[in-house]
């Protein structure tokens, strides 16, 4: 049985490259960082630094080999690490575990490491020593994979008010650590939405709005798997209209939703005006709508809406597997009341994913629910 993970928020520091984390472990165990998705094993109490790196395809492109999540740099003068676990996007990794592998790279090059294990979120893998770690995949494999398979994306909403107010639309990977992204558009607010889906390497997708009278462009961009150094938006659309709300919906090739968020927009502002945001945010306190909401969530949320829950929740790191695990196993009710209570206990920005996770699953429900 899989030993327990604690969840643990770094202390963050910005630099001229990027955001670097730092966390002091207070003795062996598996913990789990809830900034980037990482998971160290660690064998006693020690400090470990890391930071997202970039990727030198040069370096890769020889091994045939193409990037599959973020690099990143790790440091431990305890050398205490001893696995870590790397954060993947496939939706179904049993059927591409041969394609997956993790790179270690150090001043000597580049070696593969073979994984001892891939869970539905993680990649294992055995720590030689500490350097540089990213997952990637087999070239040829990848490139099959990408006409067949899709995989866990994000869709990122950035807002900026001057000269008018213009909202960036991203779509990212579901591994791109979105404080990564944050940094490079501190000057813009970011709006906190459902942002799973699922993506095709390649398709070219779409976003459209209703009403149709906000400007979008471009009118179609291609996904694929951005891992830095640069998060450019995939869309800007410019809020010209005094709509009370607006729904914006990411199409595929063949117009297919593979994506939509309704997103409220306050009657008494303009959109051109100077002060404030046009985007209504949600309460702040979410651990505390889920409170009120917890008896009617229990009776009411449906099996395979918590099992999704419970999917994505983890795949996002606010549930560890652990914890996922014990959860899924239980009937539905008590699967609901665990959950519910979990993710309330963790906090409010915890809380808030799993609102944003539910609203993507049961719109209807979560409305009722009074959650948005």
């Amino acid at each position: 049985m899989e030993t327990t993970r604690s969840s643990f928020t770094p202390e963050m520091s910005k630099g001229r490259t990027g955001i670097s984390y730092r966390f002091l472990f207070p003795g062996p165990g598996l913990f789990q960082c809830s900034l980037t998705g990482l998971v160290f094993d660690v064998t006693r109490e020690s400090e470990v630094t890391y930071k997202t790196l970039i990727w030198d395809p040069l370096v890769l492109q020889p091994a045939h080999k193409v990037a599959g999540g973020p690099l990143f740099g790790i440091e431990c003068p305890q050398d205490s690490i001893r696995q870590l676990h790397l954060l993947h996007c496939e939706p179904e990794p049993a059927l591409v575990s041969d394609s997956i592998s993790v790179v270690h790279i150090t001043d000597d090059g580049m070696s593969i490491i073979q994984p001892l294990e891939i869970t539905e979120t993680h990649v294992v893998v055995d720590v030689p020593h500490l350097s540089a770690f990213g997952l990637v995949w087999d070239l040829v494999e990848r490139f099959f994979n990408y006409m067949t398979k899709p995989v866990r994306g994000q869709v990122l909403l950035f807002l900026r008010n001057r000269p008018r107010p213009i909202l960036s639309v991203m779509l990212l990977p579901g591994n791109v650590p979105l404080h990564d992204v944050k940094v490079q558009h501190a000057a813009s607010e970011y709006i906190e939405a459902p942002s799973f889906c699922y993506f095709h390497k390649g398709q070219k997708y779409s976003l459209s709005s209703a009403p149709h009278d906000f400007k979008i462009q471009p009118a179609r961009a291609e996904f694929f798997e951005n891992y830095g150094p640069n998060y450019h938006p995939t869309f800007e659309i410019i809020l010209t209209t005094n709509a009370e709300e607006v729904m914006l919906m990411v199409q595929d090739p063949e117009e297919t939703r593979v994506w939509e968020h309704d997103l409220r927009l306050p009657a008494s502002s303009s959109a051109d005006s100077p002060g404030g945001s046009p985007l209504q945010m949600g309460n702040s306190a979410s651990a505390e709508k889920l409170r009120l909401a917890r008896t009617n969530f229990i009776d009411k949320v449906s099996n395979p809406v918590l099992n999704k829950l419970l999917d994505e929740l983890q795949h996002v790191t606010v549930l560890t597997d652990a914890e996922g695990e014990a959860a899924r196993a239980k009937p539905r009710d008590e699967k609901a009341r665990d959950l519910i209570d979990m993710v309330r206990k963790k906090g409010a920005e915890a809380s808030s994913k799993m609102i944003a996770v539910f609203y993507a699953n049961d719109p209807y429900l979560c409305k009722e629910l009074g959650l948005l």
